[in-house]
């Protein structure tokens, strides 16, 4: 018998879970209609013939081959050297037999190195238990001679796949579904088991819901942010950028820490997440603005009228705008996007403009909290300093991101107060983290160059 070999999963994002398929093996990618089966089966496959790799491809059809070969051209990142060798889904309802005899054959003519049969499960759908059994104990046996990485997909609901003969004879099993969330499809993976993997080792866990995108496109895949362990915990302070406020911190915000600034409409909670990130880039720190209303154009544009010119750090490489609709936000595309530029250009700064609209994709407080807290984890453990906006109820003054409020280092709140027909605005350090700060309401006006606390002093 030969030896196990370790093989890329070829699926974006599916490595840095699994660190790879066990070949030979047999892996059963299960879940109902719509959730992406095929679609990750077939960018399996066209990733490792990319590679050199010989791949077959065994679809149940009632569709003809020529006419197969059409519906692959709505997959444009299909690979063509992909071997196809579509079954007559009817015939392997009815004859099961002739359907193992003409797989055994074509198996044997190809010697892929990766199968995908797809789906397995309407094999002898019309025959009793028994023969299915014996039909899928001879399948399995037939399937570890070649010595192939075979992909089984199977129309089965979750609770369906214990109780289904294949799930016994196969070394991993992946399950696919979907939910609404918000305002779009969530799509969520699950390792039930997998042969070699040791994903308690690698930070991840077979317990735990993957994010995937599924579309013509492709498949991906988006695991979860791993922190490492930070040893050393940090003291260093750094400048906020708003004028006065680091007097507030006894000195300025820690580096690393994640601060949450909530204010009503008009209260500058932006404009102070600007200056926070303008005063990192003149100091030569790299930063990111995450957005989710206005458009970069229409930030820089905005940012010029206080003199702050971010488009010479765009330019330079400096600065990074991610941006997203808040109708089509994908909470953990972003937190991928997020890691990719922090690990590629060395990301010191992260702003997120306006966190409510991150929190109406979520479909519960547990899963935000979650979300959340491994963002910012992950974020402390890059040493990345990072101040998030949010909104502050006008009627009752509470802070909207209250899950939120929980998680940061710092909270700080800007209120605008009616006096004498007079609105006058102030600020509030609610709390800090690992720092003294001053516990007294300071005003601050708005001006051509940004936010100016009224105080000079420590507090």
């Amino acid at each position: 018998m030969s030896e196990l070999q370790n093989l890329p999963c070829c699926i974006e994002g599916l490595d840095e879970i699994l660190g790879g398929f066990k070949s030979p093996s047999t892996i059963l990618v299960a879940g109902t209609a719509g959730v992406g089966k095929t679609t990750m089966a077939l960018q399996m496959l066209s990733n490792a013939a990319k590679s050199g790799e010989k791949v077959l491809y065994i679809p149940l059809t009632t569709v003809t081959s020529e006419r197969f070969e059409k519906l692959q051209a709505v997959f444009p990142f299909i690979f063509e050297n992909i071997s196809t060798h579509p079954l007559n889904r009817q015939a392997a309802e009815k004859d099961p037999l002739s359907t193992l005899i003409e797989m055994g054959n074509v198996i044997t003519s190809e010697n892929p190195d990766r199968i995908v049969i797809d789906p397995i499960t309407p094999i002898g759908f019309g025959f009793v238990e028994q023969e299915r059994r014996r039909f899928f104990y001879t399948l399995d046996s037939m399937l570890k001679e070649s010595n192939a990485l075979v992909m089984l997909t199977g129309e089965l609901l979750e609770e369906q796949i214990h109780g289904s003969v294949v799930s016994h004879l196969t070394d991993g099993i992946i399950y696919l579904s979907k939910e609404n969330s918000g305002y779009h499809t969530a799509h969520k993976l699950r390792v039930l088991k997998m042969l070699g993997s040791n994903l308690q080792k690698s930070g991840m866990s077979t317990s735990r819901e993957y994010s995937y995108d599924v579309s013509s496109d492709g498949f991906v895949i988006y695991p979860r942010l791993v922190s490492s362990k930070l040893d050393i915990i940090s003291e260093t302070k750094i400048r906020s950028g708003v004028e006065n406020f680091d007097l507030m911190l006894y000195g300025g915000m820690i580096a690393g820490n994640s601060m949450l600034v909530a204010g009503e409409p008009g209260a500058g909670k932006t404009i102070f997440s600007w200056s926070f990130i303008m005063e990192g880039l003149s100091n030569g720190e790299n930063g990111v603005i995450v957005s989710y209303g206005e458009r970069p154009e229409q930030i820089i544009r905005e940012a010029a009228k206080f003199n702050w010119n971010m488009q010479q750090y765009v330019d330079s490489g400096q600065l990074q705008f991610i941006h997203s609709n808040p109708e089509e936000i994908h909470p953990a595309e972003h937190a991928i996007k997020l890691k990719g530029l922090v690990e590629e250009l060395g990301i010191t700064r992260i702003v997120v403009d306006g966190l409510v609209n991150l929190e109406i994709t979520f479909p519960d407080n547990i899963k935000l909290r979650g979300y959340l807290l491994s963002l910012i984890n992950y974020l402390k453990s890059m040493g990345v300093s990072s101040v998030f906006t949010t909104e502050l109820d006008p009627q009752t003054g509470s802070i909207m991101s209250n899950e939120a409020s929980f998680i940061m280092d710092s909270v700080v709140t800007l209120e605008q107060i009616l006096c004498s027909n007079e609105v006058k605005r102030y600020l509030r350090v609610l709390k800090s983290k690992g720092s003294r700060h001053g516990l007294i309401m300071r005003e601050y006006v708005i001006s051509d160059t940004g936010i100016k606390l009224q105080c000079d002093v420590l507090p």
